[in-house]
């Protein structure tokens, strides 16, 4: 679902010498982007967000962006979290049908379904991946279509290094969703990772400077005989 970036040759002439040096391939598990490695609170990295929806999804698709937490609510009124106008605009912008919805849960009934549903689990304080956010996205997804969560490791107060992979594999399957594919999207700048230019907190053990990139498929039902 990755396109393999292409190789190209330079050659640099010394004297009358020829050397050729090959371009470095980058595997398709593998997201380049840009040098800087952003803002770690944007919910919606638009690179990121925008190369999900291009691979995973087709024009005229219905997409929906599911950010966890969940924003906070006053009255029948849900605050619209930073990000949130931006994002949409980018996957409209690349022909399909967005639109948003909090992870908390809501009614089983009548609900209109999604080609492609991208979760965040970016925002600063959010916990691995509940069963409740991959069951209501797993609600919105219409057969065969695909469901991906943006995620990050983190670092408790102890220092130990929290990987979400396994809660976010575990939650995911348990909503009946069959595990495709884990990518990661990092700052690489030729062959080497870009560090990051804010120093990491005191009990930071790890420099994180990726961003996980799960995808699940909801399968077809089964024809009946």
């Amino acid at each position: 679902m990755t396109a393999h970036s292409s190789k190209r040759s330079a050659r640099a002439r010394t004297g009358h010498a020829t050397r050729t040096t090959a371009a470095v391939a980058v595997p398709t598990t593998l997201w380049a982007t840009r040098a800087d490695p952003g803002d770690p609170s944007d919910r919606w990295p638009a690179l990121i967000l925008s190369r999900a929806v291009r691979e995973f999804s087709g024009p005229g698709d219905r997409v929906l962006l599911i950010g966890w937490p969940a924003a906070a609510r006053r009255g029948p009124l849900q605050a619209i979290p930073a990000g949130t106008g931006p994002a949409l605009a980018a996957v409209e912008h690349l022909g399909r049908r967005p639109r948003i919805e909090s992870g908390t849960p809501g009614p089983r009934g009548a609900h209109t379904t999604a080609e492609l549903v991208v979760v965040s689990l970016l925002a600063d304080d959010a916990d691995p991946l509940p069963g409740r956010v991959t069951d209501r996205a797993a609600q919105r997804l219409a057969e065969g279509g695909l469901l991906v969560v943006l995620a990050r490791c983190g670092h408790s107060r102890a220092g130990v290094l929290d990987d979400p992979a396994g809660a976010v594999v575990a939650a995911a399957q348990a909503a009946d969703l069959l595990y495709l594919q884990h990518i990661i999207a990092a700052p690489v700048t030729g062959n080497t990772i870009s560090q990051p230019e804010t120093p990491a907190p005191e009990h930071s053990t790890h420099a994180l400077v990726h961003t996980d990139v799960f995808v699940f498929l909801n399968p077809a039902a089964a024809p009946q005989c």
